[in-house]
């Protein structure tokens, strides 16, 4: 028998496609043997170099490095990539519709490569139409493969409803097999009221799906710090940025917490009150003072738990950083970045990537995280049974 594929896809980028992949892997594994198991990402557009010079999606590597699958051959997982150019060059050619026969051609030698698998979990892009323009959009894709699909909900209730009416309804146009539907980062204390007004009941009354009924397979709790960067991702990201310390170091790959501005003298600063462990820090480098002050502070919560996430100091176009505040905050192990540009200007950048962090191959915790989270709110049976998967 073929294996049976689930194609995991979401109403946008960063839904948590391959939070899902994990922890869908993390609940087989549990039943069966992994490496009945497959997995790869179909379309990819963030791409990572491997040390044989071959580039692959960046989230490819994230599932081979976490899943526990064995003898994945890593440069067979992404066999499309959207790189930067891409379009334009597809829409270039003078034969399109040849360019988007070779990229299906080789998404099928992916799967002729798995066919012996029993269930091979495949990973969509980004929002239901990405990949559109070279005809592998997440429909296209999922209905080569003759895949049945996972959809990933926003949270809410009537956002939640209006988007899926929106992406759902894409997917039926299209005659593609929606079977699950995942709500996700949904706050915990809201949960209780989702479950109550959206039911089966109501989503096929709204939705009519090819294939069968739409199934709920979980209402899944926002995991606190798992979409923040750590300042080892922070200080990658930062081109014109000069780091302070290690930042291979253990403290430099814990994920950050909140954001902090601080802008008030030192003498007037509230540490206590403003400042909580893990927080990262924005402020000018100006004032030799004001360091001195944060470095005593982390050192000083050190003592009972984690100290702050990280500092970054702005010294704007005009002011550098002190070399002996350098040294001190090297010496404390504090993740610190200085950087040529105003607080203002740090706080947008951090903001964007605060909104788009992906899990890191470092990211251990996390993926210990998402194992108790599919463990405990996803509906294994439930799974099993709409996609008549036998352990």
């Amino acid at each position: 028998m073929p294996p049976v594929i689930i194609y995991i896809t979401g109403f946008r980028q960063h839904a948590g496609k391959t939070v899902a992949s994990l922890g869908i892997i993390s609940s087989l594994k549990k039943i069966m043997d992994p490496s009945r198991i497959g997995y790869f990402k179909p379309v990819g557009q963030e791409m990572v170099t491997l040390a044989s010079g071959k580039r692959i999606d960046k989230d490819a590597l994230i599932v081979d490095t976490f899943s526990g699958i064995p003898n994945i051959n890593i440069e067979d997982t992404s066999p499309v990539r959207l790189t930067s150019g891409f379009t334009r060059k597809y829409l270039d050619s003078p034969e399109p519709e040849e360019e988007t026969r070779k990229l299906r051609m080789e998404i099928n030698k992916t799967l002729e490569l798995m066919a012996a698998k029993d269930i091979i979990i495949a990973e969509g892009t980004g929002h239901p139409g990405v990949g559109s323009i070279v005809g592998l959009s997440n429909a296209k894709v999922s209905n080569l493969m003759k895949a049945e699909i996972i959809f990933l909900s926003a949270g809410g209730i009537g956002r939640a409803l209006d988007q899926l009416e929106v992406d759902i309804s894409y997917f039926l146009y299209k005659r593609s097999r929606v079977r699950g539907i995942i709500f996700n980062k949904l706050l915990p204390d809201k949960i209780p009221t989702v479950k109550r007004y959206i039911t089966e009941d109501l989503l096929n009354r709204k939705l009519a799906a090819v294939g069968g009924p739409l199934r709920i397979l979980g209402f899944l709790p926002l995991i606190e710090d798992m979409s923040n960067p750590s300042m080892h991702l922070i200080s990658r990201m930062w081109e014109n940025g000069e780091t302070l310390g290690d930042p291979d170091a253990e403290a430099w790959k814990t994920p950050c917490k909140e954001i902090k501005l601080l802008s008030k003298p030192s003498e007037n600063l509230r540490r206590r009150n403003f400042l909580n462990p893990g927080d990262l820090i924005i402020m000018s480098c100006a004032s030799q003072k004001r360091s001195r002050s944060i470095l005593k502070y982390n050192k000083k919560i050190k003592e009972h738990s984690r100290g702050l996430g990280g500092v970054i100091l702005a010294g704007g176009n005009y002011v550098t950083l002190d070399s002996q505040i350098k040294k001190d905050i090297a010496a404390a192990a504090l993740p610190g970045l200085y950087v040529p540009e105003h607080m203002a200007t740090c706080e947008q950048k951090l903001l964007k990537i605060y909104e788009s962090t992906k899990l890191q191959v470092y990211d251990n915790n996390k993926i210990e995280e998402i194992e108790k989270l599919y463990r405990e709110h996803f509906d294994m049976q439930k799974f099993l049974d709409t996609f008549n998967i036998r352990a």
